[in-house]
């Protein structure tokens, strides 16, 4: 940075572009850790569900991952 030119550089379009991509960077990292906790918070809870229980809980899940799968086709 040069600071003879510094009022200047600061409505620079590049590194307003550097600065957007480096937020939109960190804004998917953050999705993709809440995926990830997702995950392993469904796999702690169906590690606790009683045998009998589990083919309702499958079939509960499955309900949930088509109506999402509908709605996002919707959203096309």
């Amino acid at each position: 940075m040069y600071y003879n030119q510094y009022p200047y550089n600061i409505f620079n379009p590049a590194l307003l572009q550097q600065i957007e991509q480096q937020n939109y960077h960190q804004e998917q990292q953050q999705q993709i850790l809440k995926m990830r906790k997702a995950i392993k918070d469904y796999i702690e809870a169906a590690r606790q569900v009683a045998p009998e229980y589990q083919q309702a809980a499958i079939n509960q899940c499955l309900e949930e991952i088509l109506l999402q799968a509908v709605n996002n086709s919707n959203q096309l």
